[in-house]
């Protein structure tokens, strides 16, 4: 009998991948958007950009193509960014969120995305920032990760898998989660989240403590 009820969710939640964005900002605004972010930070700091790229263990190239919204940054690579330029990772996201005039409702381009490396989205499920939790849809394309490497933050965090699979690289354990399986742990240890699979897999994620779009 439940069984229906989750069908018919994950049709919905792949519609919506389909088709919700066309409201807001497109991905190439997004990532120009935090490109310009990036540079502008950095100046600020007064860095270069190989002092960025060494303290991050890239190439200055690579952060040039960051800043001129070449090349989209993994979640793993945002969260360097930040630390790096001492700022919350929501201060270099610009949304696609629109004014919402239906509260308490989210319609389809109401909600803050945000598209990295591989085409892997996130979108915040709430409308209000004072929530003491991030509750977020995750969208996986296929061979999608977090990033090159292992990342961490403050917290605790739980996801759930509705539709495909995710390994979850957590120190040195690896856990595979199925549809249907969820997994929760300290954010503190360092982790990695990818889509080991041809197709896409979509997952809830919820963050104890707000990272990804909440200025802290």
């Amino acid at each position: 009998m439940l069984r229906k009820p989750l069908t018919g969710f994950l049709k919905c939640g792949l519609n919506y991948f389909k088709f919700g964005y066309k409201r807001g900002l497109t991905i190439s605004e997004i990532v120009k958007g935090i490109g310009r972010k990036i540079r502008s930070v950095r100046k600020e700091r007064g860095l270069t950009l190989k002092q960025v790229g060494d303290r991050l263990h890239v190439t200055a190239s690579l952060i040039s193509q960051l800043e001129r919204g070449v090349t989209n940054p993994s979640i793993s690579l945002l969260k360097e960014m930040s630390d790096c330029l001492a700022i919350p990772v929501a201060s270099l996201i610009e949304s696609g969120e629109t004014r919402n005039t239906n509260y308490p409702l989210l319609r389809d381009g109401e909600r803050k995305t945000l598209t990295i490396e591989g085409n892997t989205r996130f979108e915040l499920l709430s409308q209000l920032y004072d929530l003491n939790c991030e509750f977020i849809l995750n969208e996986w394309a296929p061979g999608a990760s977090s990033g090159r490497t292992k990342y961490a933050h403050e917290g605790f965090e739980c996801g759930f898998v509705l539709k495909g699979k995710l390994i979850i690289e957590m120190g040195d354990q690896i856990y595979e989660l199925k549809s249907g399986a969820s997994i929760t742990f300290p954010s503190t240890t360092p982790h990695l989240i990818r889509n080991p699979t041809k197709k896409m897999t979509i997952a809830v994620w919820v963050n104890s403590i707000p990272w990804i779009f909440k200025n802290r």
